[in-house]
């Protein structure tokens, strides 16, 4: 007659579920100290993936916000730049209307006239020399394509985009000649600064359409950012309460399967010592 002893079956399943719960306790652990849910794409690979991509256009849309800010910031310094322009062509108008008056000699209009050349001068020097980030912005060779048009990336994806064209304001482009010494150059005069001064007003407002356009972009990209971290934090971020809860029983688990196998181990001793 003969038998047989399984000694180390009850072992077997002990360690086995003690390793279950060690595993169980890593991945719990990992979990708190990294506070993400994510760690790995073994634990939600659909969702680490819809996490990734939120939290591409997140950063997207804060680059957007970036680019924003910074064309408005060019805006400014072009409008600045229009201002001052504007100013001397204010002055240059006031000028010629002196010119135009019967009481004027000709070497009053000879004085008359050095000053708006100087006033011109001053215009062009502005047309010429206002930059933002090393670009020209008001003498036509600036922006994207090197046309006086820029172009802002407001969005996350390719293709959103906010355009506005700056154009050519030097003198030559925007005014032209200004010869007040004669009556008829003084009549033909006021009608080019007009013009001048009615195209940098159309300049200038379209600045002033563009930045309310931008400024509300930020606003709406703002708001759209915050709801896109939200979503990913939900997915991402791990919850301290119930991962903590399930450490502990992870835990408890593996401590009552290390008992468990320390228990068949000793069994398994006692009956092989019964049959010396």
């Amino acid at each position: 007659m003969s038998f047989s002893i399984n000694t180390n079956v009850a072992s077997m399943n002990a360690s086995l579920h003690s390793n279950s719960m060690n595993n169980g306790i890593n991945k719990s652990l990992s979990a708190l100290v990294s506070g993400s849910a994510l760690n790995s794409a073994s634990l939600n690979s659909a969702g680490l993936g819809i996490a990734n991509q939120l939290s591409s256009h997140v950063q997207g849309l804060g680059q957007a916000i970036m680019n924003s800010n910074d064309s408005i910031g060019m805006l400014q310094v072009a409008d600045g730049g229009l201002e001052a322009y504007n100013d001397n062509l204010e002055r240059v108008r006031v000028l010629t209307l002196q010119a135009s008056n019967g009481t004027m000699s000709s070497d009053d209009k000879a004085i008359i006239q050095k000053e708006i050349d100087g006033l011109l001068e001053s215009s062009d020097d502005i047309a010429k020399s206002t930059k933002y980030n090393g670009m020209k912005l008001l003498d036509g060779t600036g922006g994207s394509s090197g046309n006086g048009t820029f172009v802002t990336q407001t969005g996350a994806d390719g293709g959103v985009t906010q355009s506005i064209t700056l154009g050519d304001a030097k003198v030559s482009s925007l005014v032209g000649s200004i010869d007040v010494t004669t009556p008829a150059g003084a009549s033909s005069a006021m009608d080019s600064i007009d013009n001048a001064m009615s195209k940098i007003s159309d300049i200038r407002s379209t600045i002033g359409s563009s930045q309310n356009q931008l400024e509300s972009t930020i606003r709406n990209i703002s708001v759209t950012q915050v709801n896109m971290a939200f979503a990913e934090s939900q997915m991402r971020d791990v919850d301290f309460a119930a991962e903590s809860a399930n450490f502990s029983q992870q835990n408890i688990m593996s401590q009552i399967g290390s008992f468990a196998q320390s228990q068949a181990n000793v069994n398994a001793s006692n009956v092989l010592g019964l049959l010396r």
